[in-house]
């Protein structure tokens, strides 16, 4: 399977005490989910066919599908947005939730890094169907010289607005 998507956070890592295990049952194999216990870390890739990433509400973290791969789906055919796009309002009509995903790390290009905090991303829904977008910024020097990509994920207490 083949995507042409330009990554710049392609996975992510966090602590699998964050989700119960109903959540990660909806998503994910019971051979994942043995392997995530073992490790006790859940990993998702944006590449992967049920993707997910952690949402954070008021009481509780539940995982939201990872973007959107599919042609049929009437959304944004990616996994990241804009933090430039979302202040000039082009996803202004899908009504984007500003949300917090706690993750300890990402990974891009074989190579792992730390989230201080988590990042942030907005949640979108159309015709049914929900989806999470992770929001990005101009990267900085760091990240480019680890990654090789001009964008980076936005940090936890950044908010494009």
């Amino acid at each position: 399977m083949t995507f042409d998507f330009y990554f710049m956070c392609g996975g992510v890592g966090y602590k699998i005490k964050r989700i119960s295990k109903e959540e990660l049952e909806k998503y994910y194999s019971p051979e994942l989910i043995k392997r995530f216990e073992t490790t006790g870390r859940v990993e998702s890739f944006f590449w992967n066919k049920n993707s997910t990433l952690p949402v954070k509400s008021k009481d509780r973290v539940q995982l939201v599908l990872w973007g959107n791969k599919d042609e049929e789906v009437k959304l944004p055919k990616t996994g990241w947005a804009k933090e430039e796009s979302l202040k000039i309002g082009k996803w202004n009509y899908l009504h984007p939730e500003v949300v917090d995903i706690p993750v300890n790390s990402g990974y891009e290009k074989k190579v792992w890094f730390d989230f201080a905090k988590g990042t942030k991303g907005i949640v979108v829904k159309r015709d049914g169907v929900e989806r999470v977008y992770m929001v990005t910024k101009e990267a900085s020097a760091e990240y480019k010289k680890t990654t090789g990509h001009d964008r980076e994920p936005l940090g936890k207490k950044e908010n494009y607005k």
